[in-house]
């Protein structure tokens, strides 16, 4: 695995206004994952989940401390730079899934392709390869898929980039059973082949079950545990 990737956070502590004080929504000492590392994070609602995916992702930056991708430290890198960071690096899968109705599924996945340039021919044959391979059919429009094809759809294009990093929220949360353990399947198997680092939250035991490490968020502190 790249070391490039292996990620290390560093008295983190990221806060906010609360009327005339300060509240501190994540505070972690000391947190390391290394690179093709595939984690769970779980937490009740409101304990940082979501903060703490974007402080990694440089969505925002911590009043405190560093987030260190391999040797690059991330918040302290420019808006701009993190932005470009985020775009090369990572891909976010969420369970709204976030696809354009009136969009068929092929043009769901090559739209994020579109923001680095012109699609390819070679693109599209890549990612109507990958639909076909999920079971979606690639010129339905996504008004008119079921959920779980909704959610395969999500995450072809995540992968259709070939990220470092996957952050999934809650991907399976909408989902049936068996619809739920296919995209976990999916999601594991990618960031296998992808050599790609990949932390999923859920609230799912089930689900939790298939990771090595699970990390538990509790009052915006973080404890890494086995499963």
């Amino acid at each position: 695995m790249s070391a490039d990737f292996d990620l290390k956070l560093d008295h983190v502590a990221y806060q906010v206004k609360d009327g005339v004080s300060t509240r501190t929504i994540l505070s972690i000492d000391d947190l390391s994952i290394q690179a093709g590392e595939v984690l769970g994070l779980r937490g009740a609602s409101g304990s940082g989940k979501s903060t703490f995916l974007k402080i990694i992702s440089g969505i925002v930056t911590p009043q405190q401390g560093t987030v260190t991708w391999g040797n690059l430290c991330l918040n302290a890198q420019s808006e701009s730079d993190r932005d470009d960071w985020r775009g090369k690096n990572c891909g976010f899968l969420f369970q709204d899934f976030r696809l354009f109705g009136g969009l068929s599924a092929l043009e769901n996945v090559l739209l994020p392709l579109t923001f680095r340039g012109k699609i390819t021919p070679r693109d599209r044959v890549r990612a109507e390869k990958m639909l076909q391979g999920y079971g979606v059919p690639a010129q339905t429009l996504a008004a008119y898929l079921s959920r779980g094809e909704m959610q395969r759809t999500a995450l072809v294009r995540v992968l259709i980039s070939s990220p470092k990093v996957i952050l999934a929220d809650e991907p399976t949360a909408s989902l049936d059973f068996s619809n739920a353990m296919r995209v976990m399947d999916a999601l594991i198997e990618a960031a296998f082949h992808l050599k790609a680092t990949l932390l999923v939250v859920t609230h799912d035991s089930q689900m939790l079950k298939r990771f090595h490490r699970v990390l538990t968020i509790e009052n915006g502190t973080i404890r890494g545990a086995g499963l």
